[in-house]
């Protein structure tokens, strides 16, 4: 069953620059370093709500292999919201109900720390734009951590809900109303020109405006 909202994705082709920008959005966050994923091809930081739920900020280290990932063509133009995931407690049983909502997997995921602590994972990727499911192999407590790092000078505390923008709203929230079958989706969708991804924040003072800090 799908328990919940796990994190949200912004890529970047060069996290490293976005991040050192003057001009980030990211400031007034405490970022923290994620390491390099499995496949070599990116790398990613993490925002860490006191909610449990993290904004994953990914970024390519090799370019030219990451012409085939399916976040490269966001990270080309300008970065943004790319994905988003919901933490599964039995993926085997997730894939079997979802059926031909699945597009791949599941698969085996991970990546190395900055303290050389080895993370892994299953996934299943969902025909777009439904989110990607996780489920972890090792303890969820080493992929997202907490203490210190969920302490935010800007007061985020967290994502609350993804917000789906589609020129096909009823085709969408009939994927949406199959995925709730297996449990939490904190989705709502909306009606746009063009199919786009965006994320509700939850911050410490509440007279502040709930939204994301970039949109793509």
């Amino acid at each position: 069953m799908l328990r919940m909202l796990d994190h949200v994705v912004q890529v970047y082709r060069d996290l490293d620059a976005e991040l050192a920008r003057s001009d980030s959005p990211w400031r007034g966050f405490n970022v923290v370093a994620g390491g390099v994923h499995a496949d070599g091809v990116t790398h990613n930081a993490l925002v860490i709500g006191s909610n449990g739920t993290y904004i994953e900020l990914v970024g390519f280290r090799d370019p030219e292999r990451g012409k085939d990932h399916r976040w490269w063509k966001v990270a080309t133009e300008e970065g943004g919201p790319a994905d988003f995931a919901l933490l599964s407690d039995d993926l085997d049983a997730d894939v079997v109900a979802l059926g031909d909502l699945v597009t791949r997997g599941p698969e085996a995921g991970g990546r190395v720390r900055p303290d050389g602590v080895r993370i892994e994972w299953r996934t299943a990727l969902l025909a777009a734009p439904l989110p990607f499911l996780i489920q972890d192999i090792t303890s969820r407590e080493l992929r997202v951590p907490g203490g210190g790092e969920i302490r935010h000078p800007n007061g985020f505390m967290g994502v609350l809900g993804v917000l789906v923008t589609t020129p096909d709203v009823a085709a969408t929230q009939a994927r949406f109303a199959r995925l709730r079958e297996r449990g939490t989706v904190p989705v709502e969708v909306r009606g746009g020109p063009q199919s786009r991804l965006s994320w509700r924040l939850a911050w410490r003072d509440l007279s502040r405006r709930v939204d994301r800090p970039s949109e793509s």
